[in-house]
């Protein structure tokens, strides 16, 4: 199946920010914070990727991985509340997880 929704004739619903995810090429990683003790785990556990080429993003409810921007885009349009002031580094542009929940 390439397309789950369109197969079954299913309208796919809006996406949502959900947390926080670190993808390492085809490798992501989800979380609530980036780098808290959960994804510290998991990321040893798979054999201890390099920080350094984590991709630090989020998730939405299908799994699928979305930059810092792409999910301020999701949370902005689709009513999540985002607090700029606290957790976005003062940019609008770019979500950060301590200003979505």
């Amino acid at each position: 199946m390439n397309d789950y929704w369109t197969e079954n004739g299913i309208k796919k619903p809006r996406p949502f920010v959900v947390c926080a995810a670190n993808r390492y090429g085809d490798l992501i990683i989800p979380s609530a914070r980036h780098h808290d003790k959960l994804m510290t785990d998991l990321i040893k556990a798979v054999g201890g990727l390099n920080k350094k080429d984590a991709e630090q993003g989020f998730i939405n409810q299908f799994g699928e991985f979305m930059t810092r921007k792409e999910a301020m885009i999701i949370a902005k349009a689709y009513g999540q509340p985002v607090d700029i002031e606290r957790g976005c580094g003062g940019d609008n542009n770019i979500l950060y997880s301590e200003g979505l929940y």
